[in-house]
């Protein structure tokens, strides 16, 4: 491995390349603090992590121990900021994944995001069944009223045929 600290190293003696590098963990560590931050979040309002996995937390947490205590030895006190921030996460959602809360959990926001985007489906499968069951009814009514109109037609029909079959049946028994 060799020493971190060793001054002959060709990147240590450019200052740019210091300044750079210097730079770059600084980016890592504030997205190493911000990464961790929402799975932290979800959490603490939950209070239980039953959905991620044991063998995960467990080998993130040596992995963090072990590159803490290389980053001690070397004195690259940038980098156990990282470290230190991912054992810190792990620890609180080991601690809610063997001990969940029994209370209630908070719901979250994507939850109930969720479930307002289940309930307006669902509204709008009630309208559109409601239009159906509507269109429906104005079909079987115009039916009812093409059945009755047929029906009247029917019925003018006999009756006009009733009164020539009368006119007939009289005027042959009429005399003038």
């Amino acid at each position: 491995m060799g020493d971190c600290n060793n001054k002959t190293n060709i990147n240590n003696e450019n200052p740019n390349i210091e300044l750079f590098m210097t730079i770059l963990v600084n980016i890592g560590n504030i997205l190493s603090v911000i990464y961790n931050i929402p799975q932290m979040w979800r959490t603490h309002k939950l209070k239980k992590a039953d959905d991620i996995s044991s063998y995960f937390l467990w080998m993130r947490l040596s992995s963090g121990i072990i590159w803490s205590i290389y980053c001690i030895y070397y004195q690259m006190w940038y980098v156990i900021i990282s470290w230190s921030t991912t054992i810190i996460s792990t620890t609180q959602i080991l601690y809610y994944k063997y001990y969940p809360s029994p209370l209630a959990p908070v719901p979250l926001i994507e939850d109930q995001e969720q479930e307002q985007e289940q309930q307006r489906e669902q509204e709008q499968q009630r309208e559109q069944e409601q239009q159906r069951e509507q269109e429906q009814q104005r079909e079987q009514e115009g039916e009812k009223e093409n059945r009755v109109e047929m029906q009247n037609i029917k019925n003018s029909r006999e009756k006009k045929h009733d009164y020539k079959e009368y006119e007939y049946q009289h005027s042959m028994f009429t005399f003038y």
